[in-house]
């Protein structure tokens, strides 16, 4: 399996989260917004570690596989963690009280877990297709 050198629609990415970045920080704080923040940010750091030091590197295919699976857990669990920091931030930028409730609070960190294991899962299919292409 053969990494490629540049993640496909990271630029556009990048220039979507911008602009999303500066909209979003004016706006009051919403879970589905936030959530879209911490995912997309995780995306977009996951996607700069791939090219960085995957690009373009030839590796086996059961350890694609594995480096598939564990970038999706650590997609998973790196929305949920860049979510709190965005909930945070969002919470200090504001000089009112906080922006989100204990409950959403509680629930982000409950569904933490599934996020983590769903794009664990997701990383291992995708690397599982992968794989089974022919070169």
């Amino acid at each position: 399996m053969i990494f490629p050198e540049k993640v496909p629609g990271l630029r556009l990415l990048l220039g979507l989260w911008v602009v999303y970045t500066a909209v979003w920080i004016s706006l009051e704080g919403s879970l589905v917004q936030v959530v879209m923040m911490g995912t997309a940010t995780a995306v977009l750091l996951l996607g700069h570690g791939w090219q960085r030091w995957l690009g373009g590197k030839t590796v086996s295919r059961g350890l694609g596989v594995v480096v598939t699976a564990v970038s999706g857990a650590v997609l998973g669990a790196g929305s949920g963690l860049l979510t709190f920091v965005f909930m945070a931030v969002k919470t200090g930028l504001h000089a009112h009280g906080p922006e989100f409730t204990q409950a959403e609070i509680a629930w982000v960190w409950n569904v933490l877990p599934l996020w983590t294991v769903v794009w664990l899962l997701v990383g291992l299919g995708l690397g599982l297709l992968w794989a089974g292409q022919k070169q």
